[in-house]
Formats: C-alpha cells, sequence, structure tokens
C-alpha cells in the first residue's frame, strides 16, 4: 500500500512539473529589465532553467506568472541596479503642484465661509427686529391693531405704485409716451381716460396713507416702519446668504477635489529614495508584515515582494497604470493573450472573469498572476472582503503567501532561501538574478525608509470592532 502512495505522489509531481513548463510569461518585464524578442519562427517553444536549489519534497506550486520571460541580454545584470529618478521628480513636482493646489482652494473656501457667517449674523439680526416689531404690534388693542392694518396695506400700494413708476421711468415720462402713441382721436380720447383713472388710483392711495398715517399714533408709526424696513432688510440677507452659501458648498466640493488629487500624487510619489510609489509600499509592507503574524518562520520580508512588483509591473505603472486610493492600477495590468503565437499556449481557466479573454488566459495584475495560479493563491490584503488579483494589496499578499509556500521551511530573509522562492513564482535563473538584484537594491535603502507597520495579531472580527 505505502508503495503504491508513494509511486502516485511522484505521478503527480512530475505532471505539475511538466504542465509548468508548458506556461510562459504573459508580458515583457519594463522599464529596467532589457530584452529581446523571438517572434521569428511561428511556433515559439520554451524551456525551463534548472532551479538554483532543490525545492521542498512537498509538491510545488505552478508558477505565479506564465513561465520565462522574452530572453534576457545575455550581459549579466547589475549587482545592484540603479532606479531612475526621473519618475520620482515628477512624481514629487506634481504632488507640490497639487499641494499649492489644494492651499489655494482651502484659502477662498476659508473667506467664502466668513463671508457667510457675516451675512447669517446680519440676518440674524434682522429677524431680531422684525420679530420684536411685530411682537410690539401683537400688543396693541384691537382698535389700535386695525389701524396699524390700514396703515400697512396703505404704505404698501403707494410702494407698489412707486416701484411701478420707477420702473416705467416716471409717471410723467410713461404719461407722454402712451399719449404721443396713440393711433388716433378716438385712442387719444381712450388713453387720456385710462391716464385719469390711474391718477385718481394713484391720488386715492395717497389719500388713504395720509388718512392711515394721521390716525395712528407715533409708536404704531414707527413699529410699521421698522418692521417694513427690516423685512426688506432681513429678505436681501436671505438671499445674500443663499449667495455666500451656495459659493461656500462649491469650494468645499473644490477643496475636496483638490485634497483627493494631492492623495494620489503622494500615493504616486516614490518614497525616497527608492522609486515605490508610498501606496505600493505601504502594500508590500503591510502583505510582509501579515505573513510575519501569519508565518513567522517565513521570514519574508517587503523588499523581496517589492522586487517582484518591480520586475513584474514597475509597482503598478505599466504602460502608464497609475493607482487610485484603494489600490486599484487604472486601467487594469493585463498581460497578452497566451495564445501560441508568442508563448506557449494556455486556454482559458476563468472564463474571461480574471483577463477578459474568453478563450485564452493572460496575466493579469500588479504582480502579475495567471487566473488558475490566483485561484490558488488569492488573499485579501486591504480587508475589504474581497480577493482582487488586479489590487495592490491584495496582489501584494497573494505574492507574499506565494513565497512562502513555495518555501515552506521558511528564511527568505536569506539569498538561499529566496532564490528557490523566486524560481518557483517563475522557472528563469534570468528572473531569479533580477528580482535578487532589486531585493538587495530596497535592502540597503531600507534603513532610510518608513518601517513597516508592526504584525497586527488581532483577528479580523476584533479589527472590525475597533
Amino acid at each position: 500500500m505505502f508503495e503504491r502512495r508513494a509511486a502516485l505522489a511522484v505521478a503527480v509531481v512530475i505532471s505539475m512539473l511538466a504542465a509548468s513548463s508548458d506556461e510562459v510569461r504573459a508580458q515583457e518585464p519594463p522599464g529596467d529589465t532589457t530584452t529581446t524578442s523571438t517572434t521569428a519562427a511561428p511556433t515559439s517553444t520554451t524551456t525551463v532553467d534548472a532551479p538554483p536549489a532543490p525545492l521542498p519534497a512537498t509538491a510545488p506550486l505552478p508558477p505565479a506568472t506564465p513561465g520565462p520571460p522574452p530572453p534576457f541580454d545575455p550581459s549579466p545584470p547589475p549587482a545592484v541596479p540603479r532606479p531612475s529618478q526621473a519618475a520620482a521628480k515628477a512624481a514629487e513636482a506634481s504632488r507640490r503642484r497639487a499641494k499649492l493646489e489644494l492651499a489655494a482652494a482651502e484659502k477662498e473656501l476659508k473667506a467664502a465661509r466668513g463671508q457667510e457667517s457675516e451675512v447669517t449674523k446680519r440676518l440674524r439680526g434682522f429677524e431680531a427686529e422684525v420679530a420684536a416689531a411685530e411682537g410690539r404690534l401683537a400688543a396693541l388693542s384691537e382698535e389700535e391693531q386695525a389701524t396699524a392694518d390700514r396703515l400697512i396695506t396703505a404704505r404698501g400700494r403707494l410702494r407698489n405704485l412707486a416701484v411701478g413708476q420707477y420702473v416705467t421711468g416716471g409717471n410723467m415720462g410713461l404719461s407722454l409716451r402712451y399719449l404721443l402713441n396713440a393711433d388716433g382721436p378716438e385712442d387719444l380720447a381712450r388713453r387720456g381716460a385710462l391716464l385719469s383713472h390711474a391718477s385718481q388710483v394713484q391720488r386715492s392711495a395717497t389719500n388713504t396713507y395720509k388718512r392711515a398715517n394721521q390716525a395712528a399714533s407715533e409708536q404704531i408709526q414707527s413699529d410699521v416702519r421698522t418692521r417694513e424696513e427690516m423685512t426688506s432688510k432681513r429678505d436681501l440677507a436671505a438671499a445674500e446668504l443663499q449667495v455666500a452659501s451656495e459659493q461656500v458648498r462649491a469650494l468645499t466640493a473644490e477643496v475636496d477635489n483638490r485634497r483627493l488629487l494631492l492623495d494620489l500624487a503622494t500615493a504616486a510619489a516614490p518614497v525616497p529614495p527608492s522609486d515605490i510609489p508610498r501606496l505600493f509600499l505601504d502594500a508590500y509592507q503591510r502583505a510582509a508584515s501579515t505573513m510575519q503574524r501569519e508565518q513567522p518562520r517565513c521570514r519574508v520580508g517587503w523588499t523581496a515582494i517589492a522586487a517582484i512588483g518591480k520586475i513584474e509591473s514597475d509597482h503598478g505603472r505599466f504602460r502608464g497604470a497609475q493607482a487610485t486610493l484603494n489600490g486599484d492600477p487604472v486601467p487594469p495590468i493585463v498581460g497578452i493573450r497566451l495564445d501560441g503565437s508568442n508563448s506557449a499556449t494556455i486556454t482559458d481557466t476563468d472564463g474571461g472573469l480574471l483577463d477578459g479573454d474568453l478563450e485564452f488566459d493572460r496575466a493579469v495584475g500588479p504582480m502579475q498572476f495567471i487566473p488558475s495560479s490566483w485561484e490558488a493563491i488569492a488573499r485579501d490584503g486591504n480587508g475589504d472582503g474581497n480577493t482582487d488579483v488586479h489590487n495592490a494589496y491584495d496582489a501584494a499578499l497573494g505574492t507574499a503567501t506565494y513565497l512562502c509556500r513555495a518555501v515552506p521551511g521558511g528564511g527568505l530573509d536569506l539569498d538561499e532561501g529566496l532564490r528557490p522562492a523566486f524560481f518557483s513564482y517563475n522557472h528563469s535563473n534570468a528572473y531569479v538574478e533580477s528580482v535578487l538584484g532589486w531585493h538587495r537594491t530596497y535592502a540597503a535603502m531600507a534603513p532610510s525608509m518608513p518601517a513597516p507597520p508592526r504584525p497586527d495579531r488581532s483577528t479580523r472580527a476584533e479589527r472590525r470592532r475597533r
């Protein structure tokens, strides 16, 4: 029975190794890795390098990214590659510009809020004056209130006539134009009668106001005038407040937008002295911290994860992609079609869910997992309840998990452990050396960069409760 189980295990290992050798890389490595093309033949063939060190006796994981990349430059990669500073300078300039624009918008918003506060204070004063005048009028006797109402009505009619005359250029100007535009004697007589009636209305309104004003006491006259004046000022202040509030709302939205742009620029700006965007550095460090908590023996550092991120997608910047604040590169990073024309053939395994291809697979996300490999290793790195291969936090934790599973004995803080782990990720010695070079570069920079977060040993439920 033992011999049959052993034979079966050997057969499984051989079949998995054979399957993994047919996979090929989905895209050329960006940026600092020089590649040459081998597309002359209609059908490409690939070979898998021998591993630099024996892999563990347990069944190996399939490669995370599809097999050997296009041939590297035959010259060996430098021991300590130098990251380009051009992107860092451009990103820092963008961040400074966004900071200045945010400061200017905040200054405008502060001034608008001051204006809104001043108008609100005036409006409240006018409202208090109106309420006081109305209170005094309400306290009058029934007869006095009737007198006050007649005075208010008379003042209103007279005010409306005055406004009408102002709009039409004055009563005399209106009368002359109206008469001169008559079409004939009959029309002239009709217009004259209308003007006479209008004059009577004006005289009646004036006389009514005079009588009402004479009948009212000085206190009633004063309270009526105060109520009218304060009501007018209150209405004007209310209109000013509406305009000021609209301005505040518009500038608040502008400040929020400018703050978001600054956050995006800050997230995209490399953390000195490296070329790693701040958001991706956070993703790498959190992934390493999580693995330190889950598998202390693994000892994978963020620099190893970052080295793979550099080779696979230039930290999410491949072909101009930019990461959102939650870590999703836009547009999503999707590799070439693995249809055999410039790669081995890998038919679709995910129904196009991750790569959008219903016929063949493609490597996807900032860490370039093929869909079948991501299905086996998918992790939620940002605690949102999803495992998204396109998300920097999820993909970084997936890479850290893959490396630790590739070498169960751990010790990934040393080259002896990293070599087989990197080789498992991509079966190419040239790939291993390139990733190791970037790992050493970032490790040399690490002391002057932000420290990784301490491992959070609480459960997800406890974190949500906090």
